[in-house]
């Protein structure tokens, strides 16, 4: 089950928005730093932004300074360039919901979704409502599908993977580490397992989940979502 968790974990960016998560103290500006205008190469030109512009996708600060005067051979100043870097994700997806038509009992699996994940720093993973589908209408003899899922670029794959049932993935905390797998963008195909039996009464059945993704190293003049926070 790790290696599956630890690859659906990259799911959590099909279902919810990305959204800050805990965040760590960063480096705070140094005392009587004055903002200052910058450029950013955009399109194959340098591109203006004035101090405080908030649509710049960088800001630029000054601090420090000396003076002198007097008969000393030699002068040394320390200067230092410094960089808080924010962390960002970039996702996509196939799709985020899968509709099944069955006509008789059996086993049926589907190569449901795919989705891609790309980060600068680690992600954080959180599964909640996984369960078997439920039949939406009350009655009937087994109001339960059995559920799975696997992962692979074929079914074959999946099934050498291994199914989980969807109720293990609840309150499994995952963490992908910052590899240059993550940093260069990661792709993944998603498959669906359900076992339909004779005691399954007619009607629909459904699951929703809800997965939460939280950038962990998030830097604290980030806005939770998105851009620069207000000060």
């Amino acid at each position: 089950m790790k290696k599956l968790t630890v690859l659906l974990s990259i799911m959590a960016l099909i279902l919810v928005p990305a959204v800050a998560g805990a965040q760590l103290p960063g480096s705070p500006l140094p005392e009587a730093a004055i903002e200052v205008e910058h450029w950013e190469f955009r399109d194959d030109n340098w591109v203006h932004f004035p101090d405080g512009s908030l649509d710049a996708l960088g800001r630029a600060f000054r601090s420090g300074g000396g003076v002198g005067n007097c008969n000393r051979a030699v002068w040394t100043m320390d200067i230092t360039n410094h960089v808080a870097l924010a962390q960002w994700s970039s996702w996509g997806i196939t799709g985020s919901r899968w509709d099944w038509r069955v006509l008789k009992p059996g086993e049926y699996a589907a190569d449901c979704m795919g989705f891609w994940l790309q980060s600068n720093e680690a992600i954080a993973i959180d599964f909640e409502g996984f369960d078997d589908l439920a039949r939406i209408t009350p009655g009937g003899v087994k109001q339960t599908i059995d559920t799975f899922y696997s992962y692979g670029d074929s079914i074959n794959t999946a099934v050498a993977n291994g199914w989980t049932r969807a109720t293990d993935l609840n309150g499994v905390d995952v963490v992908i580490p910052d590899t240059a797998t993550l940093h260069a963008g990661s792709t993944v195909k998603l498959f669906n397992r359900i076992i339909v039996d004779v005691w399954n009464s007619a009607g629909e059945y459904e699951d929703t989940a809800v997965v939460t993704l939280s950038l962990v190293n998030q830097q604290p003049w980030v806005a939770p979502a998105g851009a620069w926070a207000t000060p």
